[in-house]
């Protein structure tokens, strides 16, 4: 076939190009340097390196200005997860109203750290879309997976469905006893048994022997058996010793028309009333301090470190900080932990409130965050094996010198990181709060009661759900009435008998309707797992 005059010189341009493109030896490029082209194997570009990812975070510690501790901490989560994290912190007393605002602004962080599952803001955020389900992110988080209680992933399940609208801050999940003053046990003649466990007797004689046989031996009777305090919700005072008297929250019913049920609201046993009678026994008989009616958690720790009252109950994690106040206002002072038993002789008890999940707020990622993986990456790498130790502990010459091997507190003590410790926490690990330069008489006393307040809690089957009912007006101004009318029953200026009617009045006021709610809710959770 004749070719015609413009193929040809197409042709002729191909090869001339090619012949000026190889070297004398051959094809093979010389260059500058006496290097090698490369074989087609090789000519693929380098991968180009991911692009870092920014992240805002909304969150209430309590101080927005970063410990030295802090900063080495979130770069060294920043160089792992190849992100750069921009903290957004407003005043802890106003965040709720900043969370509202910011809501409001149509200008979200990319995760926002929320209080409560029952948050108004967190629960319109999710109706909206504001805040999206983390299911398929967390999935292959390793160390969430397995350092979260089950019950926090359920409480985020805020539809009733599978969707998980957060990643949970997790606390233990523990039942807290009670601090004692050693030195005052001494006083009295009052031994501890070993195991730590006394009787709801020997509590009594305990709270009695404090308050009028000078346990501090000063010649005065100025001190008071039990410290009390209000609760931070209601601001009313509350039964105490409750695992004595098996209040445990919602569990299986042992029988009647709900298949789960409250000893609270239990019409079939008497566990709440009787509470309400041995507390206000104590109260009436001025075991109590006079101001606990006033008292708010610091106040009933301070009078208790100036020593004023010689019992209050609290986690034995805080040990540290209350025995070095205690030791600073009478360094002769000594801290003992006891826990009560019930009536079969054995120690259970409930974890309050939200904690009964082991939930401590946790983080929500907003639908407008551009890489929610990376989000829940870095979460992830905050307790993972590799960081866990320095979330706890810190660095060393930062936070700790080590000396013969043993971590000590550097001296003074480092600031506070509420950043680094105060972000996420591991499910049952007691070892974060095992402070560095804890000596080993300390960790013979703690180690053993952190270990018994995790053994011994019964968590709740409700995950700190609230169900409509509870929020009908009727109900709302009933349950105020509950709490000012059992107030007045511990203060001794109503008789325990007025419970019986104070409970039926609670169910005709959307109480029925509350129990119901919460047993379809329990059922489908329980179902669910």
């Amino acid at each position: 076939m004749k070719k015609s005059p413009l193929l040809a010189v197409i042709i002729i341009l191909v090869l001339l190009v090619t012949a000026c493109s190889q070297g004398s030896n051959g094809g093979t490029d010389s260059g500058t340097n006496g290097g090698t082209s490369p074989s087609p194997g090789n000519t693929t570009a380098p991968p180009q390196q991911e692009e870092t990812v920014s992240i805002k975070v909304m969150a209430n510690y309590n101080t927005p200005e970063q410990t030295e501790s802090d900063k080495k901490f979130i770069a060294e989560l920043e160089e792992k997860n190849n992100v750069k994290l921009e903290f957004v912190v407003p005043p802890a007393t106003g965040y709720n109203e900043q969370l509202q605002l910011m809501l409001a602004s149509n200008d979200y962080p990319d995760v926002v750290l929320f209080p409560d599952s029952a948050d108004a803001n967190f629960l319109n955020a999710v109706k909206e879309g504001i805040v999206i389900p983390v299911n398929e992110y967390t999935k292959n988080a390793e160390f969430l997976q397995r350092h979260t209680y089950q019950a926090s992933w359920d409480q985020l399940r805020v539809t009733q469905d599978d969707h998980i609208y957060g990643i949970p801050r997790t606390s233990v999940v523990r039942n807290d006893a009670f601090y004692l003053r050693k030195d005052w046990l001494d006083n009295i003649g009052f031994t501890l048994p070993d195991n730590g466990e006394i009787t709801l007797a020997q509590f009594e004689e305990i709270l009695n022997k404090f308050t009028n046989e000078d346990p501090d031996r000063n010649g005065t009777k100025d001190t008071y058996g039990y410290g009390g305090a209000y609760n931070a919700t209601n601001k009313v005072l509350e039964v105490i010793v409750p695992g004595a008297f098996g209040l445990t929250g919602w569990q299986a019913s042992s029988g009647g028309e709900f298949e789960y049920m409250n000893p609270l609201y239990d019409r079939k046993t008497d566990n709440y009333k009787k509470a309400l009678e041995f507390t206000a026994k104590m109260y009436t008989n001025g075991y109590f301090d006079p101001d606990s009616a006033t008292n708010d958690s610091a106040k009933q720790r301070e009078r208790f470190v100036r020593g004023l009252t010689g019992v209050f109950p609290g986690f034995a994690g805080h040990y540290v900080g209350i025995n070095k106040d205690l030791k600073a206002n009478n360094p002769e002072a000594e801290l003992a932990y006891v826990f009560v038993q019930n009536d079969k002789g054995t120690v259970e008890g409930g974890s309050l409130g939200a904690s009964s999940t082991g939930l401590w707020g946790f983080w929500a990622i907003t639908n407008t965050a551009k890489n929610p993986q990376k989000i829940v990456d870095v979460l992830n790498s905050w307790i993972s094996d590799d960081m866990w130790e320095k979330t706890a502990d810190g660095y060393e010459g930062i936070d700790y010198e080590v000396k013969d091997g043993i971590k000590v507190a550097m001296d003074p003590p480092a600031p506070a990181s509420h950043f680094r410790r105060s972000s996420m926490r591991r499910a049952n690990d007691t070892s974060f709060f095992l402070s560095v330069g804890m000596s080993k008489e300390q960790l013979d006393l703690v180690v053993p009661w952190l270990e018994k307040a995790i053994a011994t809690v019964v968590p709740a089957k409700d995950n700190a759900f609230v169900p409509d009912a509870a929020k009908k007006p009727n109900f709302i101004d009933y349950t105020k009435l509950w709490e000012q009318t059992t107030m007045k029953i511990i203060m001794g200026a109503e008789p325990v008998t007025k419970f019986d009617e104070l409970l039926e009045g609670w169910y005709k006021n959307g109480g029925e309707e509350y129990v119901a709610q919460m047993n379809e809710y329990i059922k489908k959770m329980e179902a669910g797992k």
